[in-house]
């Protein structure tokens, strides 16, 4: 599944972008990569809504992927990587991009009236308009693979080797953090300051997973979190760069990596009291596997805990 899944969306799912680069240098062979950002695709004349879509399309390719192969490779439905409920909960989803659009909100308004974060207004009704469009369509394509692929995927994977959820959650966050290492961002301001906050969404991505029982929170939270950032704050080292409405020219790293913490703390004691989580040593417990069919929703999260229930 990972090698199918890697080479569909890494090789294959690039090849526009690939041609697109082809193209650009065929015209004009003086074109060269920008060494600080080689995400940045102006440096190919590349236009920043073209190159954002060229960007997310490997993710859409992935996304589909790994859902389309689960029956064949696996003898499991698709909807049993989303969650552990008969249906895809969009209630949870749309709770969980709620809750994270207003903490980002307001961490945005301290952060700019503090002076932490400095930013230029770059307002262009149209491209903006666009950008909204391609980033609602697109960005949860994006999103929904990182989440299905580390949390569905690998988390369920792992669950059948570590037998315990907390390992589990370990070892995928740091995956997922480790993944981010050639972003932009880790050479721009260091890598003891952006692998733990890569590191840390995964914790938190996690944990809502496991004690939800479903990837709807984490997705939801995750979609959002980029959208956000994709329409309203673009800077020069960013692994996504947009048109977005603000170019932010001075931040802090360490104030958004303590703040980024305070902020997903506040969201998990809202989500345990809204979805009324179990104790939190249930993410301790051993995961206890109930194969009952290929047509059964298979449960990882389910153990000793929920049966004594």
């Amino acid at each position: 599944m990972i090698i199918i899944v890697m080479v569909v969306s890494q090789l294959v799912g690039s090849i526009p972008l690939q041609i697109s680069i082809f193209l650009k240098m065929s015209e004009n062979p003086d074109l060269q990569p920008n060494p600080e950002n080689h995400l940045d695709l102006s440096a190919y004349n590349i236009a920043p809504l073209t190159g954002f879509v060229l960007l997310m399309i490997p993710a859409v390719f992935g996304l589909v992927s790994i859902l389309l192969l689960m029956k064949p490779l696996h003898e499991r439905l698709w909807l049993s990587l989303l969650t552990g409920h008969p249906k895809f909960r969009w209630r949870n989803f749309f709770w969980g991009a709620k809750i994270w659009f207003v903490l980002l909100t307001i961490y945005s308004l301290i952060a700019t009236l503090t002076g932490f974060q400095k930013v230029e207004l770059q307002f262009n009704p149209l491209t903006l308009l666009t950008l909204f469009a391609f980033s609602i369509l697109l960005l949860p394509f994006q999103t929904g693979f990182e989440e299905v692929l580390f949390r569905g995927y690998l988390m369920q994977g792992f669950s059948r080797l570590l037998k315990y959820k907390w390992l589990t959650l370990l070892l995928t966050s740091v995956i997922f953090g480790a993944l981010h290492f050639f972003n932009p961002e880790v050479k721009e301001f260091g890598t003891l300051i952006t692998l733990p906050q890569y590191i840390w969404f995964g914790i938190v991505f996690g944990v809502c997973t496991i004690m939800d029982e479903g990837l709807e929170l984490a997705w939801g939270m995750h979609a959002i979190n980029n959208i956000f950032l994709s329409l309203l704050f673009t800077q020069d080292s960013t692994a996504l760069p947009t048109p977005a409405l603000f170019r932010i020219t001075a931040f802090n790293p360490l104030f958004d990596l303590i703040s980024i913490f305070i902020l997903t703390m506040v969201f998990i004691y809202f989500a345990r009291r809204r979805f009324q989580w179990p104790q939190w040593n249930y993410l301790l417990s051993k995961v206890n596997h109930h194969d009952n069919g290929e047509d059964n929703i298979i449960n990882y999260m389910e153990d000793e805990y929920s049966e004594e229930e």
